[in-house]
């Protein structure tokens, strides 16, 4: 095969003009033309290394070889290329064959090492497409065949990535087939329990500060929520539910099966009924007794004889190892009051009505004594979120909560973030920023702890 340096002018792509020999099928698209173009501008000696191949049809030069190369060599105006040349006499059976193995690979990426050992800007640049993981596709583990495949949804519920997006339509679906089944978390939470001032909009602040001015002193809430009832003054009504869906992915995930399940801050019913609708046994503390006896009435709504019964004690939280002494948990499961972000009694033990620092004091104190409730190679999941003051500035409440866990002798494991339905912050988004340049929190952080020790396998 003859080899030397031809102007690109001699050169013609295969538009079927051999007889015998279909037009070059290869073609290629915009965004992968100008990769091809940059390599070439980038590293023109590989046209020396992989020369184009053209045949000799009666004196035209046809090429069946490297015609996407060719039009990228036009592009970048260049004048001459190394090629080999087919002479005329070379059957159009080779030609054929010629064309398509030279746009055949045998051979198959080894995507997990593309990703993990080569630069992926680079395999972009060079126009090396990764695949696209489809989650529903099955998995198979290791060389089993006993173990028939499944999807990842099918496997585990909600896939485990560190972005849970509860707007998805299968969260979605799975939180109303919850709902639906009888959970009734926002029965037993009465009408004195209210938002505080960072969770109002900002008219409802409007009216605390003219109140304050009004009263010469700091206006109760109870002033504030009839002036604005009164005035047509909108404000959220409610306090907010558990998500049922994120309760069960972090049974699934984190527990044992048939585990002990202990919970500092049950509030309402949901942590609880779920637990036992998996066979778990809950264990949950909490201070008001209007909300343990509605929690309990939902639980005999919804759960079987054969379901365990949670076990929710009226008490105060700070001495949660004396209602829970002979307990050992095989999980730390809650979800904690965000300082006073949301008040749910008037009662001066709840840490919903301490300045923050107190309530950080005794935060602490309750997570050292479950970290020391629970067993060796276990998990502790707290469900949290960062708390705004009065003066518009964040309380560091996820920082908090993760340096409480590790001063308790447990190990930071995962985080992972939950995305909320925007609903009502919607409304209100165009509110926060103008008045005072605060991003609308969609958010929350849920902090994984691991206890290490002991010979206790998970």
């Amino acid at each position: 095969m003859e080899q030397k340096i031809v102007k690109i002018s001699k050169l013609h792509p295969n538009n079927g003009q051999v007889a015998g020999l279909p037009k070059n099928p290869r073609i290629i698209k915009d965004d992968k033309f100008r990769k091809l173009v940059k390599s070439i501008k980038e590293d023109p000696e590989m046209l020396g290394i992989r020369e184009v191949v053209a045949y000799d049809n009666h004196g035209e030069l046809v090429v069946i070889m490297g015609n996407m190369r060719l039009k990228a060599l036009k592009e970048l105006g260049i004048k001459e290329v190394p090629c080999k040349i087919l002479p005329s006499d070379t059957d159009v059976e080779k030609l054929k064959a010629y064309t398509i193995k030279d746009n055949s690979g045998f051979g198959e990426w080894d995507f997990d090492m593309l990703n993990a050992e080569w630069d992926l800007n680079l395999l972009e640049d060079c126009a090396i497409e990764m695949p696209d993981v489809d989650l529903d596709a099955p998995v198979i583990e290791g060389s089993s065949k006993v173990q028939a495949a499944k999807s990842l949804s099918e496997r585990f519920g909600i896939i485990p990535f560190s972005i849970l997006d509860t707007r998805t339509g299968e969260w979605q679906k799975r939180k109303r087939a919850w709902i639906d089944s009888g959970l009734k978390s926002e029965v037993g939470r009465s009408v004195n329990i209210t938002f505080s001032k960072s969770a109002q909009p900002p008219n409802v602040y409007n009216v605390k500060n003219k109140l304050r001015e009004q009263f010469g002193r700091e206006p109760l809430w109870g002033e504030v929520l009839e002036y604005c009832d009164k005035n047509g003054i909108k404000l959220l009504s409610g306090t907010s539910i558990f998500d049922p869906v994120l309760c069960e992915m972090m049974y699934r995930w984190f527990n044992v099966p048939n585990g002990v399940v202990v919970d500092p801050f049950a509030g309402g019913s949901v942590r609880g009924i779920v637990a036992s609708k998996l066979g778990m046994t809950y264990n949950g503390c909490d201070l008001r007794r209007e909300q343990i006896e509605a929690n309990i009435e939902n639980a005999k709504e919804m759960l079987e004889a054969d379901e365990p019964f949670p076990n929710w004690i009226c008490g105060d939280s700070l001495y949660i190892d004396e209602h829970f002494k002979d307990i050992q948990a095989d999980m730390i499961m809650t979800c904690p009051p965000y300082a006073d972000l949301e008040v749910y009694s008037d009662d001066p033990r709840d840490l919903s009505t301490m300045k923050y620092d107190d309530f950080i004091n005794a935060y602490r104190g309750i997570i050292k004594k479950c970290a020391d409730m629970l067993k060796p190679n276990r998990f502790a999941v707290f469900v949290v979120s960062e708390v705004r003051d009065k003066k518009g500035n964040y309380y560091n409440f996820v920082s908090d909560t993760i340096r409480a866990g590790l001063d308790a002798g447990l190990k930071y494991y995962n985080e992972m973030i939950l995305i909320n339905q925007l609903s009502s912050v919607v409304m209100h988004v165009s509110n926060y920023i103008n008045t005072g340049r605060k991003v609308a929190r969609c958010h929350q952080n849920v902090i994984i702890f691991y206890k290490p020790g002991g010979g206790c396998k998970m």
